[in-house]
């Protein structure tokens, strides 16, 4: 009758307020029901969900995975996919110079559903892990290395990838011209966190500002105030005044972005992130942030619910992406991607980019994968 049945789990499923031991039945890639006491008779397959968490595959909307086109990029599959993100939205390593290769070679042939922002500079982040020569040259010449009108050609052509633009390791003359690229093409704009309180004021409903609990100290190229907290340890009102339109706020761990002490210091004013997201890349995979699992693991240190936690990491990010119908839930007719959890107690030493710890008493530990009824790991 079905082709997969996960049975006896505990679905935690926000978009539809499920969180109970249910069932979860799957036919031609799609979830066909979820309720108590599914029929596996005639079931292809069965798996065993009893002790694990059952949720819709995490959709981690900071990643770098142009794998051997960019530099700093890792591999969607083993990084991603295999740690339970069936979603990834890469976070603009490539530009308009360079993304047909990124599609061709990587987001055609593989198994992670890829989505993408366009970096606003023509050839993506080309600096990244370059001590001196390209950001002083993309940083002293800016306005040579963003094209528009081509940069608005690449994402009329490939609108089914491409649902918005990302400003990056810029100035804010950058950000400006994002900002016009993005409103032209009337899509989403994720700016990182710098240059604070311009940049966030540059945003509006829908767009995402990244990295969000980084303690970055001032460069004489930033303002005094690069981030999300002013001097005395407060969260700068530009913030709130950007929640109230709808911006989005992003972890972007990544290997220089997220800080105990700032997030700390966040949730006690009342700052919480809209969404869950790791900043893989080549500096950060093998830590500090590891995977979406270890990085949603830090929220629930900090005390944010298991509920929460999950659907910043699965619904939230799909409906900031556009793509509530089809991802980061499990409603009938929905992709079946699912991640499957054991959520262990115990005693767990959590680091932030700083090397400062915490320890937790719970952590997500991924089991199985199911990506479109196909069972990864």
């Amino acid at each position: 009758m079905y082709d997969l049945v996960i049975k006896g789990g505990f679905v935690l499923d926000p978009l539809q307020d499920i969180n109970e031991v249910m069932d979860v039945a799957i036919s031609g890639g799609k979830i066909v029901d979820v309720l108590r006491g599914v029929n596996i008779e005639g079931a292809k397959h069965v798996v065993d969900g009893s002790g694990l968490l059952v949720t819709p595959g995490l959709v981690d909307i900071h990643v770098h995975c142009s794998y051997n086109v960019a530099h700093l990029s890792v591999d969607p599959e083993f990084s991603c996919l295999a740690k339970g993100s069936t979603t990834v939205l890469d976070a603009g390593t490539t530009g308009h110079l360079n993304f047909l290769g990124f599609r061709k070679y990587v987001i055609d042939r593989c198994r992670t559903r890829i989505l993408a922002l366009l970096n606003i500079e023509s050839l993506g982040m080309i600096e990244a892990h370059h001590k001196e020569e390209w950001p002083k040259l993309i940083t002293d010449y800016e306005e040579l290395f963003i094209n528009i009108q081509e940069t608005l050609e690449v994402i009329r052509a490939h609108q089914d990838i491409i649902v918005g633009i990302k400003w990056a390791h810029h100035t804010p003359k950058g950000l400006s011209l994002a900002r016009k690229a993005a409103d032209e093409a009337k899509c989403v704009l994720m700016a990182e966190n710098h240059y604070e309180p311009e940049t966030v004021k540059c945003l509006k409903k829908g767009d995402i500002v990244t990295h969000t609990f980084h303690a970055h100290k001032p460069s004489l190229k930033r303002s005094p105030h690069d981030g999300l907290l002013d001097e005395e340890g407060n969260v700068q009102h530009e913030f709130y005044d950007a929640i109230k339109r709808g911006v989005i706020l992003d972890v972007g761990h990544g290997a220089g972005s997220f800080s105990w002490h700032v997030a700390e210091k966040a949730f006690e004013q009342g700052i919480k992130p809209d969404t869950i997201s790791t900043d893989l890349h080549m500096g950060s995979f093998n830590g500090p942030a590891f995977d979406m699992p270890t990085t949603m693991s830090k929220f629930l240190v900090l005390g944010m619910p298991l509920y929460d936690v999950v659907k910043a990491s699965t619904i939230t990010p799909a409906k900031v992406l556009g793509k509530q119908d089809e991802i980061g839930n499990l409603q009938p007719g929905a992709s079946a991607d699912l991640a499957l959890f054991k959520l262990e107690e115990g005693k767990f030493v959590f680091t932030d980019v700083y090397e400062d710890r915490r320890v937790g008493r719970q952590r997500l530990n991924i089991r199985r994968v199911i990506r479109g009824g196909e069972i990864i790991i």
